[in-house]
């Protein structure tokens, strides 16, 4: 928590109420719990790449950001990367914008697969969408707010080792009144610590479903120099996450 704590700027955030309202515009107050729980289980989440993912997809949208960055990535101009790997997107402009798909047929794999690394040879570089799945897609946090708990991903290894990590560690707490009395008031005894960890969770999970660039601005907005970064973020996110797991964590 100190880590996060060194972040906030010596006066204070700025501009806090005017922030949690764009972000209530971005993703709705009711959909919060999930989508806090599922930016923890996001920042803890080591995918295996076993390259499920890029085979099964049948579409990946890509917007102009990813595009530039992978462009980047493979050493290739944004045109050229536009031209040669993506495609028009499948609905109306003015309901996506400049978001565009990856070129890839009926039954192919995504054109970055690679079964000999395994897995995505962009990985380090890959589509905002990948980086949201499996937990921030908008169709799980659908249905986690639908069904009032936290998704599972059975076909998933790397998410059944998570989950079995987080269980261990869970029930070690459990048999150690002192430590779950510790956690217990980690998130609800120190309110002003819980708070800034409540809206720093929801920036970064804002990062990963929005991308950097509105996650940096809304950071600007609130006076941060930066969003949190994933390692700063892992220590308290599994502390979060085992706080959780007893009340909406489907294990």
């Amino acid at each position: 928590m100190q880590a996060l704590k060194d972040l906030v700027p010596s006066g204070g955030l700025r501009n806090l109420d005017q922030v949690i309202s764009e972000m209530d515009g971005m993703i709705s107050p009711e959909f919060q719990p999930y989508f806090l729980a599922n930016t923890a289980l996001s920042l803890l989440f080591v995918c295996d790449r076993c390259g499920r993912c890029c085979r099964e997809e049948k579409v990946i949208a890509v917007t102009i950001e990813d595009c530039r960055r992978i462009a980047r990535y493979l050493g290739v101009s944004l045109k050229r990367f536009m031209k040669d790997y993506t495609r028009p997107h499948e609905l109306k402009s003015e309901l996506v914008g400049s978001a565009r798909m990856l070129k890839k047929a009926p039954g192919e794999s995504c054109p970055f697969y690679d079964p000999a690394l395994p897995g995505c040879r962009i990985h380090s570089a890959k589509p905002q969408v990948c980086i949201a799945a499996l937990y921030l897609s908008k169709m799980n946090l659908l249905i986690c707010e639908e069904q009032k708990k936290v998704n599972r991903f059975p076909i998933c290894s790397a998410d059944g080792k998570m989950r079995a990590r987080i269980a261990e560690l869970s029930s070690r707490i459990k048999g150690d009144a002192g430590a779950k009395k510790q956690l217990d008031q980690l998130f609800e005894g120190a309110r002003d610590e819980a708070e800034l960890f409540h809206l720093l969770l929801r920036l970064k999970g804002m990062q990963i479903y929005f991308g950097d660039e509105r996650a940096t601005l809304l950071a600007r907005r609130l006076g941060l120099a930066r969003v949190p970064g994933d390692k700063e973020m892992r220590g308290a996110a599994l502390l979060y996450a085992l706080e959780i797991t007893g009340l909406m964590i489907d294990n």
